[in-house]
């Protein structure tokens, strides 16, 4: 896959580059450290001899990033569960636009829903806060990651916008490649999934065409995951204290590392993924908005609805929206869970981050129960 010299910053790593860096990885002892956490069995030359294989980043993928992913899903997961890929064609392209709730799961869970169903892989967006280190930056860019750059000032900020914009659009109209890009910048922490409009803003930015053709050819696609059990759900509730309190939140040192174990290793019960139909249609109605902001408004709410409505409830979502309303019954949703154990485990889980306030036990409820209010609003409407 050729690439113009402006996406060179960005762009994952090409073929003719695996070697070299594999390579470089191998005198990385980062990199035993990886694979022995995913292959505990393995010694330094079984780490070795899986990555001497690796030639090309199709081999990367289905000789270490895949089998990897598959084994930490297996350890964590009671059962992973899709739908809609009737939605999609094995010979196009998709820009897939997802609700965000694990920093690395939910494009992986995706990636390798498409790589068993040989619908091929994905490119995926990663912040630049989170490539911590060579390695990080060496193992993200073998496995088809672009980076999108993060904290930086305003007249940077609006021309890395324009290069990412520039980038997506090449990748998925010229190179024919899929792209993963989560709804917003950042996980939403309290299940109130909702697309951001400065994220559409900057798809247009590098299409002199009408929106609705700007965004007709990137075949936006809306993707929906949900965790049954979120592992990082009480590590969300300080950030999410502070933005309520129009705080600035101020990360702690390896809080995003933190994060990533915890989602990786944690258990998350069921988990499933929806693939939404791709917006085409609809797209004809932003021609009668003459306001832009109304326009990226109205597509927002076309991606939200289809996450909203596909979004597969659990009973920790039934019943943490049942008790939040006062409104705990014996529901068939409940699949015989029970309500007062699934209350105090959340007290008990609160209690041990040392999370004792009413509102932070509200917020916890809340993370799971709001996704089921998303979804009365597209039922009822």
């Amino acid at each position: 896959m050729g690439y113009n010299k402006e996406f060179e910053d960005i762009r994952p790593y090409n073929d003719s580059e695996v070697k070299q860096v594999i390579a470089r990885l191998v005198k990385d002892p980062g990199l035993y450290e990886v694979l022995k956490f995913v292959h505990p069995q393995w010694g330094d030359d079984d780490v070795r001899n899986a990555v001497s294989e690796v030639e090309t980043i199709a081999d990367f993928q289905k000789k270490v990033a895949h089998p990897g992913m598959r084994i930490l899903i297996d350890r964590t997961v009671d059962n992973l569960s899709f739908s809609g890929l009737e939605n999609i064609k094995k010979d196009e392209s998709y820009l897939f636009i997802s609700n965000h709730r694990d920093i690395i799961l939910d494009s992986a869970i995706l990636n390798i829903v498409l790589f068993e169903s040989d619908h091929g892989t994905i490119q995926t967006a990663i912040g630049s806060n989170l490539l911590s280190s060579a390695i990080v930056t060496d193992l993200t860019k073998l496995n088809k990651n672009f980076v999108v750059k993060r904290n930086t000032g305003a007249r940077e900020f609006y021309e890395n916008s324009m290069l990412l914009s520039a980038y997506i659009r090449h990748t998925i109209d010229e190179a024919k490649h899929s792209i993963w890009i989560a709804q917003r910048e950042g996980r939403t922490k309290d299940g109130l999934d909702k697309t951001q409009p400065g994220l559409l803003k900057m798809l247009t930015i590098s299409c002199e065409k009408a929106m609705r053709e700007c965004f007709r050819e990137l075949r936006v696609t809306p993707v929906a995951i949900s965790y049954e059990h979120d592992p990082c759900d009480v590590l969300k509730i300080p950030e999410l204290k502070a933005i309520s309190r129009d705080e600035k939140y101020e990360k702690q040192p390896l809080e995003d590392f933190n994060s990533i174990i915890t989602g990786l290793t944690g258990q998350k019960g069921r988990v499933h993924i929806s693939i939404g139909k791709t917006i085409d249609k609809e797209l004809d109605i932003l021609a009668e908005f003459p306001n832009i902001n109304d326009k990226l408004r109205m597509l927002g709410e076309f991606i939200d609805s289809q996450i909203y409505q596909n979004y597969k409830l659990w009973p920790t979502n039934y019943m943490a929206f049942d008790i939040l309303e006062g409104t705990v019954l014996d529901k068939p949703e409940y699949e015989g869970a029970d309500p007062e154990a699934f209350n105090n485990e959340v007290k008990e889980r609160l209690s041990a981050a040392g999370l004792h306030s009413d509102e932070d036990y509200e917020r916890l409820l809340g993370m799971y129960a709001n996704p089921v209010r998303n979804h009365l609003t597209v039922s009822e409407s």
